[in-house]
């Protein structure tokens, strides 16, 4: 997107950048931070954010001040818990951040199949993520573990079929009318 990221107004107020003690005011921290999240990274389609990143995100130099990695482990778990976003390593070092729910990519993936009048084709993952016919939607770009979450969850609902490949870029897909 070529419009500028308007912050809101706690980013510029020093105490939302330490993890509050009181309990109300730490929930409403969470909060706001997890909007915050989700609204800078599907502003900037950023699908995985690292914790160890100095981003403007966590970073607000206007105040001089910038989340520590235990308040951006915890405002990152925060969207893991709500179904926002996944860790996508063991150590809780990157987030895959989901502006969208899981289920919501997944009725993307099979509503964009489907008007384009894929069903019952087999495209590889690596088209879904980069080809030409997903050009200026959300999917383009998207992160092939995204993909592949959504598209597991279409197969539990009998819309899709995942054919493995060599490696994760070559798996393909099929979508059904179910």
């Amino acid at each position: 997107m070529s419009e500028e990221f308007v912050f809101p107004v706690f980013y510029n107020y020093p105490p939302y950048f330490t993890l509050q003690p009181v309990t109300d005011t730490l929930a409403k921290q969470k909060q706001l931070w997890k909007d915050l999240i989700l609204q800078y990274c599907k502003h900037f389609k950023i699908y995985l954010v690292n914790k160890d990143d100095d981003t403007p995100l966590f970073n607000n130099q206007s105040i001089q001040r910038k989340l520590n990695t235990e308040a951006k482990e915890v405002f990152l778990g925060e969207l893991v818990a709500d179904g926002s976003g996944t860790w996508s390593d063991a150590s809780h070092r990157q987030c895959l951040i989901l502006w969208h729910k899981l289920e919501d990519w997944a009725d993307i993936l099979h509503s964009w199949a489907r008007d384009m009048g894929l069903m019952d084709d087999v495209l590889t993952v690596e088209e879904l993520r980069t080809g030409d016919d997903t050009r200026g939607t959300e999917i383009h770009g998207a992160p092939i573990e995204l993909l592949l979450q959504a598209i597991s969850h279409l197969e539990k609902q009998g819309k899709a079929r995942l054919f493995q490949g060599d490696a994760s870029e070559e798996h393909g897909v099929k979508f059904l009318t179910g």
